[in-house]
């Protein structure tokens, strides 16, 4: 019918970024795996603050609980970390003692307020840490197959129900305006179960 609707397809893939930044594990694969391990400084300054909310702590075991809690998928090295605390501290964000030769961080009061006025960001990106340790262990726990209903990883239902869910989207790639609203319903809809909130009008 109309013979143009395929031409800009060619344009994508004509300068194909590398050189940019992108580097780093993972970074040119395909469907995007630990595509979680590229968080921005401003995503690393809020999980900083979250952290020290619990407690003043050392540099070393800030990185240390951020590699914990991704179950060593995230292991910000000291090069980003000491930057980040050192550009919160500028910012009267949080406070730093010094014990010997090593620094003390400890949560400000306007790191407070800073921290409980992002505090849907920060949840989200705990929830991307833990989601990438999960991932993690479901392709360990894929490879060594189901030894026992290991509780740790997911569900074979789940993860076929998550993919069959992406590949329906990337058909739908092409969509026209009308199919794109009624897409953003159903997942709309999706979305308010998945967070426990009654179906609307039904």
């Amino acid at each position: 019918m109309h013979q143009h609707s395929h031409h800009h397809h060619h344009h994508h893939r004509s300068a194909p970024r590398h050189g940019d930044g992108d580097r780093g594990p993972g970074a040119g694969r395909p469907d995007g795996f630990m595509r979680g391990r590229k968080f921005s400084s401003d995503d690393l300054q809020l999980m900083l603050l979250s952290l020290l909310a619990g407690g003043a702590s050392h540099g070393y075991e800030l990185i240390k609980a951020l590699e914990l809690k991704s179950d060593g998928v995230y292991r910000p090295s000291p090069g980003m970390v000491y930057p980040a605390l050192t550009y919160i501290q500028e910012l009267g964000l949080v406070g730093v003692a010094s014990e010997g030769n090593k620094k003390l961080y400890s949560l400000a009061e306007a790191g407070a307020v800073e921290l409980a006025a992002q505090q849907a960001r920060v949840d989200e990106l705990f929830a991307s840490l833990v989601h990438m340790a999960r991932k993690m262990k479901h392709v360990r726990g894929a490879m060594a197959e189901e030894r026992g209903g290991d509780d740790g990883a997911w569900l074979a239902e789940f993860v076929e129900a998550r993919v069959a869910l992406k590949r329906a989207l990337m058909l739908k790639s092409e969509a026209g305006p009308d199919e794109q609203r009624r897409i953003a319903a159903i997942l709309r809809r999706a979305t308010d179960e998945l967070n426990g909130a009654p179906a609307a009008g039904h």
